[in-house]
This record gives structure tokens, sequence and C-alpha cells, in this order.
């Protein structure tokens, strides 16, 4: 049985062109167990089969974002609240009807909501899965397989090569329209899933916090950089049980007062936005 190291390695050496150096911008080659440029900078592969590519000094590991938040929210997200969200996004993705697809990931985290939606695409495809924490790439190495690869990434600063990408998934994650509009192969799509008003409305009611109220400027913001934006929203509140409350409250990045709330229902309402560019 292969290691994680000897997975990653794997799908490097089969993927390496659709690599850029994030220093310099420049095509990138295999070297050992490294990703290594013509100007030397060199990105090893971990004993975890993933690749820090994060060059920026301004990002460091947040305290709220860590293993344990991501840890709760798989466990939480395992319960299939999102399945349907997980059909609208890869039916859009399936009628692409696109074999060897190129499916690029932002702010993967853990990885849960992306292999949901792998396990759903019909035709063959390459992932390459992407977030700014370290405990959550760590943990979504456990997809690693010859044909998903995941690593520590900016989205200011994507090291994917320029027009490579058939589809960007942007799960509830913040992303830049520039990368995404280089990274996406013209005719490419994008699919940005975000939060609308009665998004977990349960635990912000129980906890004393006010609705979600920046969907208008996720739509004012898509619009300054994308045309002929599609959206359609998903909603559906389910019973929740007493561990999976706990997961959620978990999961979140709130500062909640406490953990003994009392929720016996969740509301997941979501927007998925979809735009070719």
């Amino acid at each position: 049985m292969q290691s994680k190291k000897e997975i990653g390695l794997d799908f490097i050496k089969n993927n390496y062109m659709d690599f850029i150096c994030p220093y310099c911008k420049e095509k990138m080659h295999i070297e050992d167990s490294s990703l290594k440029c013509i100007n030397n900078h060199t990105f090893d592969v971990t004993k975890k089969g993933t690749i820090n590519f994060i060059i920026s000094t301004k990002i460091k590991e947040s305290k709220i974002y860590n293993e344990e938040l991501f840890s709760s929210r798989r466990k939480f997200i395992e319960k299939e609240y999102y399945k349907q969200v997980y059909e609208l996004i890869a039916s859009d993705i399936n009628k692409l009807n696109l074999n060897n697809i190129k499916i690029l990931d932002l702010g993967c985290g853990e990885g849960i909501h992306s292999i949901n939606i792998l396990k759903k695409i019909k035709n063959n495809y390459k992932y390459f899965g992407f977030d700014y924490s370290k405990d959550a790439i760590n943990l979504a190495s456990d997809y690693n397989s010859s044909n998903r690869f995941y690593f520590d990434g900016d989205v200011n600063n994507i090291p994917i090569a320029t027009n490579s990408i058939d589809v960007i998934i942007d799960f509830l994650s913040p992303y830049s329209e520039s990368e995404v509009k280089r990274v996406l192969k013209k005719g490419g799509l994008f699919i940005k899933i975000a939060p609308s008003s009665n998004y977990l409305i349960e635990l912000r009611n129980a906890s004393g916090l006010e609705k979600y109220q920046k969907q208008q400027e996720i739509i004012e913001n898509l619009s300054k950089y994308f045309k002929n934006i599609v959206a359609e929203n998903y909603k559906e509140t389910f019973k929740i049980e007493k561990n999976d409350v706990e997961n959620l409250i978990g999961m979140t990045p709130l500062k909640l007062k406490t953990t003994d709330l009392k929720i016996d229902k969740i509301t997941i309402d979501l927007n998925v936005y979809k735009v070719i560019v």
C-alpha cells in the first residue's frame, strides 16, 4: 500500500506541468521529491503527500481555524446536511460533458465538501484543492489519490498555470477575481457558494447573533468582475441531534459565549452562483 507521500509524488509526476512557481511564475519540474523552477525555488512534497506553496509572510496560522475546528466540521458535514447542494454543483459540472476535467477548489478546508461533490462527477477528473490552513490540508490529505492533490496555498497567489483549469469551486471561502480569471480556461466555469440570510439561523438565534447580511455585498462584488451570473438558492431545515450540535458549534469560527445551546433543528440556506468566464 502506498504512503500518502508516494501518492502525492505520483500525482505531481503526472501533473507537474499544471503548477507554476509562486515566487517567479516560472514553470516547475520534478527533482527527486520536490518541485523546482529554473530559479531554484524549491517546494518539497511532505510526509502527508502535500506541498506548502505559501510564500507570504502576512499569512499566519489561525488560532481559530485549527485542527479541532476542521475535525468538527468534517463530522458535522458527514451527516449529509449539504447533500442536495452537492447535487446542484455536480450537475453543473457534469453538464460541461468534459473528460479529464481539471477542477480547482479554493479554500478546500479539510476536504469534506469537495470529496462529496467529486463522488458525483461522471467523467474523469483531476482535482487540485488548497487552503491556507496547514491543519486543514493535513486532514484533507486523507483523500489523496491518483487524481486528487492537496496543498497549502494563497488565493491571491495560486501556483497553478494560466488558462489551465476547467472548473473553480469556492465553497464558503474568499477568492481573488483576478486569479480566478487567470487560472480558468476560456469558457471555464466558476462556482461560488455563499450563505444566504437564514444560513444556520438557529445557531445564530440561540447565540444572540444577527442574521447573515452580506449576500448583497457578494452579488455586487461578483458583478464587478463577472458577467452573466446565474444564481440558485438551496434552503432546507433538518432535525439535529445533540452530537451534531456539538460539532456545529465546534466548526463555527464565531466567538460564541457558550457551547451549551439548545438547538433541535438547523437550516442550510445557500446561494450557488455560476459564472462562465
